[in-house]
């Protein structure tokens, strides 16, 4: 099969929206440095919103064991008792480490082996290793046969090894070429990694992980400041890659091409539009979300309770919460009254 980033990506017709949405991101990259530039409390706060929603949104609709223990899962309130769980929390830590060390991260087999060995290094699911097997393939061996099902799985292995080492020369080469926008490579060495599907499991989650490290390294940082998990939903994951898997035409090829990258240009464009109207940039300077917090916390008489924020800023998260709440406690600010599920609280 011949991927995205061979000829299909550099002999494509761009539809006339798709060069609308690359300059309209292009000119919000041009103002990340307004997030920097905010007050370092304002940058940890939502570098940590990001990673936090970026799980959320990612595992909130299929985690069966409830929304409260998700959130203390991601917050690090609860230990993982389950393989579920436990993913989680794998999860979690492979974002954390691609945000803050996506500059020294190199693409490649071995990088994106590793980042898979990630995702199960707590658990018992060996990680890091591709597939060795056929999609589709039958668990089922004949005795008669096993010497040659194992040259075929080291076959598989090493095959799908080659396409992923390929895959991330073929990167690098069309980014020093500089003659295709870095958006459209992005876009195309994902569609080219789902495609190929290298692992039995967590291609998925992989696929995610793959698109916050390579915006990050091309300077498109809107993973860091908020939520990218939204992205790839299975049901769109598994639209794609039978979308490319047909064979066809030069036309269709192109046409494919062009609805997705619409779709993968139009949601990190959503992004990075959620992310000014949060900033609330077009407008008065945003005040920060511990602002926020102290300004409930100092206009309630009495007793007050974590729900009490929650009621009035529905909008900043339960680690937010619990951070500014930890951090005036240490500062003599206010002290616990009632401890348990409902704690009460009360100024000093």
């Amino acid at each position: 099969m011949e991927y995205t980033m061979g000829t299909k990506l550099t002999n494509i017709s761009l539809d006339m929206n798709i060069v609308k949405k690359l300059c309209r991101i292009n000119e919000y990259k041009g103002e990340q440095i307004i997030y920097k530039k905010q007050p370092k409390i304002t940058v940890v706060e939502m570098t940590d919103d990001a990673i936090f929603k970026f799980v959320y949104d990612t595992y909130i609709d299929n985690f069966t064991n409830g929304k409260e223990n998700l959130i203390k899962l991601i917050n690090n309130e609860v230990s993982p008792q389950s393989r579920e769980e436990i993913g989680v929390v794998e999860f979690r830590d492979v974002v954390k480490t691609v945000n803050s060390a996506y500059e020294d991260i190199q693409v490649s087999s071995e990088t994106i082996l590793e980042l898979h060995g990630y995702l199960h290094r707590y658990s018992l699911v060996r990680g890091g290793r591709y597939r060795n097997e056929a999609i589709g393939y039958s668990n089922y061996v004949n005795l008669n046969e096993l010497s040659n099902n194992i040259d075929a799985e080291i076959d598989i292995e090493k095959n799908i090894e080659n396409k992923v080492e390929e895959l991330c020369k073929k990167y690098y080469g069309l980014l020093e070429e500089d003659k295709i926008q870095d958006l459209i490579i992005i876009a195309s060495f994902i569609m080219d990694f789902i495609l190929i599907q290298p692992f039995k499991e967590d291609n998925l989650s992989m696929a995610k992980i793959l698109t916050l490290l390579l915006l990050n390294k091309s300077g498109y940082e809107v993973g860091r400041f908020t939520s990218l998990g939204k992205l790839y939903y299975d049901e769109n994951y598994m639209y794609f890659r039978n979308l490319f898997s047909k064979q066809g035409d030069y036309e269709s090829n192109s046409y494919n091409m062009n609805k997705w990258l619409d779709y993968f240009l139009s949601f990190t464009l959503i992004a990075y539009e959620d992310l000014t109207e949060e900033m609330n940039l077009t407008g008065n300077k945003k005040e920060t979300k511990t602002r926020r917090i102290e300004k409930v916390i100092n206009s309630t008489l009495g007793y007050f309770t974590k729900d009490d924020v929650r009621n009035q800023c529905p909008d900043i998260p339960e680690p937010t919460i619990n951070r500014v709440f930890n951090n005036l406690r240490k500062n003599g600010k206010i002290e616990v009254v009632a401890k348990g599920r409902s704690a009460k609280w009360k100024k000093k």
